[in-house]
């Protein structure tokens, strides 16, 4: 049986401070896993550890504690990378080199063929048709996160690890860019998602992992996460007809209030737990406000 795609266990990030000052932790202790074909929603508030989690994920930043394995190997064996796409907050690209020169450089870099009509077809999914042979300079940061896009899926990875991806996009790129992911999911390809846009997050994530302080403080399936059972909705009829009428109505008093109904001859059409907002949830999780980097 093949190894999760990302293992995080008990990682530890400090970062020394200049003047004898102690060391300042941006992570602690974190510990998470993905399942083979998940997304999975990575939040924080600013500086709440995600970047630097995920610059450790990625092999770029050395853990000081703990220990990340991709697949069941370090992030920066040779054969973890070729099954790794990445698409960073803030791509900085050669301004010069036009999106088929990179493609082709990156082509050749993993040991991938460079066949124009297979570059060009992929720049055309991620909304560059056009724009192949244009220098970068003149590109907008959506542009260029389009691009990005694009150097992630060139080697068919099994993971993709998106850093706030839709950051500079409109609606409509953005709609793109969540049917993409969706569809790299239905691929098979396991997606690690970091982003502030929670409705995003709320509609294309099998589970979710809270950041607040470089601490987990809240995980668990996404239906998990919504669901409560400190509030209820309720939905009835008032006595003669009429609209329905929708309500909350808290635990505690759910009986009286259907009672309450009932005496007044209304007709109750639905009770159950209300659903919260993954926005609700996030706010709950992290009003102490977060930390690190």
């Amino acid at each position: 049986m093949e190894s999760m795609p990302l293992e995080v266990l008990d990682l530890v990030k400090n970062y020394p401070r200049r003047l004898g000052l102690s060391s300042f932790t941006a992570v602690s202790e974190l510990s998470l896993s993905m399942e083979e074909g998940q997304i999975l929603g990575f939040l924080g508030p600013n500086g709440a550890g995600k970047t630097t989690t995920i610059k450790c994920i990625l092999g770029l930043l050395k853990p000081s504690a703990g220990s990340i394995r991709l697949y069941g190997s370090p992030p920066a064996a040779p054969r973890t990378r070729r099954r790794l796409g990445f698409v960073p907050e803030n791509p900085d690209y050669e301004d010069s080199f036009t999106p088929l020169e990179f493609l082709t450089m990156f082509a050749r870099m993993r040991g991938l063929e460079d066949s124009r009509p297979d570059m060009v077809s992929l720049l055309e999914r991620v909304g560059l048709s056009g724009w192949e042979s244009t220098r970068i300079k003149s590109f907008s940061k959506g542009m260029r996160q389009r691009l990005s896009l694009a150097l992630a899926l060139q080697s068919v990875p099994d993971l993709i690890v998106m850093d706030e991806p839709t950051g500079g996009l409109d609606p409509l790129a953005r709609k793109e860019f969540r049917d993409i992911i969706l569809e790299e999911n239905q691929r098979g390809a396991s997606i690690f998602l970091s982003s502030h846009l929670l409705s995003e997050v709320e509609a294309v994530c099998h589970r979710a992992v809270i950041l607040s302080r470089g601490r987990v403080v809240r995980e668990g399936r996404m239906e998990d996460l919504l669901r409560t059972e400190s509030t209820y909705s309720v939905t009835w009829t008032p006595a003669g007809g009429g609209e329905k009428v929708t309500e909350t109505v808290p635990a505690a008093e759910l009986q009286e209030r259907l009672d309450d109904i009932r005496d007044r001859d209304g007709l109750i059409r639905e009770v159950g737990p209300r659903s919260l907002t993954l926005e609700e949830v996030f706010l709950s999780a992290t009003n102490s406000g977060g930390g690190g980097a």
